[in-house]
């Protein structure tokens, strides 16, 4: 197994939803609930955050991952979740070493706090264990539409042009929080 690298993308601009990424949800900021979950996975050898927040950095670091300064370009809303990876890979690899095109990176969604580790290691386990899939995302269970919330891929796929053919899910029922009423929604289902 080569390595694996979790990648969380967290601005701290948010136009919805205010501040979203550090709002406290249940006695923690929203991103820590990603954070958690991700150092308990069995299979993630490092964790970043790409933010350019100094609190959404903060978070972060005190958490134990790495930070990666974003700058302000790869805030806006026309800026995608590839561009901000394509920022931050030099970095990742000066620091783990060269990925190989069959590596694997596992993208979380820092807004998405019902991610549990448990369903990270079987996204990741889709592309470690079986030979014909590169990516797997995590799906709505109801509604069948991706929820952004885990993306896992070999690296090679950042350089895919076109539709994947060797892609897997992931079953949830998360939610992409982008409102108040969001966390008002999933609330319950979270209190231990």
């Amino acid at each position: 197994m080569g390595k694996i690298i979790g990648f969380i993308p967290a601005k701290g601009i948010s136009n919805r939803l205010p501040k979203k990424n550090k709002i406290v949800f249940l006695g923690k900021p929203l991103i820590s609930w990603t954070l958690e979950a991700a150092a308990g996975s069995k299979f993630l050898d490092e964790i970043y955050v790409s933010t350019e927040d100094s609190e959404i950095k903060d978070i972060s670091l005190k958490a134990g991952v790495r930070v990666i300064d974003r700058p302000l370009d790869l805030c806006q809303n026309d800026v995608g979740k590839q561009q901000v990876l394509e920022h931050a890979l030099p970095r990742i690899e000066k620091e783990c070493g060269s990925l190989d095109k069959n590596d694997i990176i596992c993208m979380l969604q820092a807004n998405s706090p019902e991610i549990t580790s448990n369903k990270i290691d079987e996204a990741i386990g889709k592309v470690v264990f079986n030979r014909e899939v590169f990516e797997c995302i995590s799906m709505n269970k109801y509604t069948l539409f991706t929820d952004g919330a885990i993306r896992v891929f070999k690296k090679h796929c950042l350089n895919n042009i076109g539709l994947g053919m060797y892609l897997s899910v992931v079953l949830t029922d998360y939610t992409d929080v982008h409102f108040e009423s969001d966390l008002n929604k999933i609330e319950d289902s979270l209190i231990v």
